[in-house]
């Protein structure tokens, strides 16, 4: 009975082969140039609950949210803050103001909530709103939905579409549809004079 009892105590004793592993620490380890340490770039190559080599061969404990919590500060520090103008987005009543009376070139952006590559070229144009100044380009966005009139007028049959007009016309030419990278955008603006 005594063996039993000693056997039942050592039970609740013994400890996991992981009990005493302990995780290796942020602020030890240097910087890389990008900004994440070298335990965070180890902790996120080694799957939870799996051998780890860089870990000495010991199973990485926790689980994917917690080593992405544990990155998280250091990829924090590593972002800046950038402010940047916002590409506007006009209606139909706006138009004639915005557009047609502007005293710079306008690049219309004709977009539809419901169309996918609309999102991915609304990115490109608010990067193009940013390498270009305000005093040599102006791009408005304009949702086609709400204005019919203006999508017959040009002719705006596939999304998305841009268009850009001087001197209160629409640049001969230059209606192009469907997404489009940065470069390729830029490209298309300096064959009509902007640079």
């Amino acid at each position: 009975a005594t063996d039993l009892k000693r056997q039942s105590a050592s039970a609740h004793t013994r400890r996991s082969p992981t009990a005493d592993f302990q995780p290796p620490r942020l602020e030890s380890i240097e910087s890389t140039r990008h900004g994440r340490t070298m335990a965070s770039m180890t902790a996120s190559l080694c799957a939870p609950n799996r051998v780890c080599p860089s870990l000495g061969g010991k199973r990485a404990l926790g689980s994917t949210r917690a080593l992405a919590a544990a990155r998280a500060p250091a990829r924090s520090n590593s972002r800046r803050s950038v402010t940047t103008r916002a590409v506007q987005e006009i209606a139909g009543a706006d138009w004639k103001k915005e557009v047609l009376e502007s005293d710079v070139p306008v690049l219309v952006d004709f977009w539809a909530t419901w169309c996918g590559p609309c999102k991915l070229i609304s990115k490109v144009v608010e990067k193009a709103e940013e390498a270009y100044d305000s005093d040599k380009l102006k791009i408005v966005k304009i949702e086609v939905d709400p204005n019919p009139d203006l999508v017959e007028e040009y002719g705006v049959y596939g999304l998305p579409t841009i268009i850009l007009f001087k001197d209160g016309k629409m640049v001969e030419g230059s209606k192009r549809e469907g997404a489009i990278n940065l470069p390729k955008l830029k490209e298309h603006l300096a064959s009509y004079g902007l640079e």
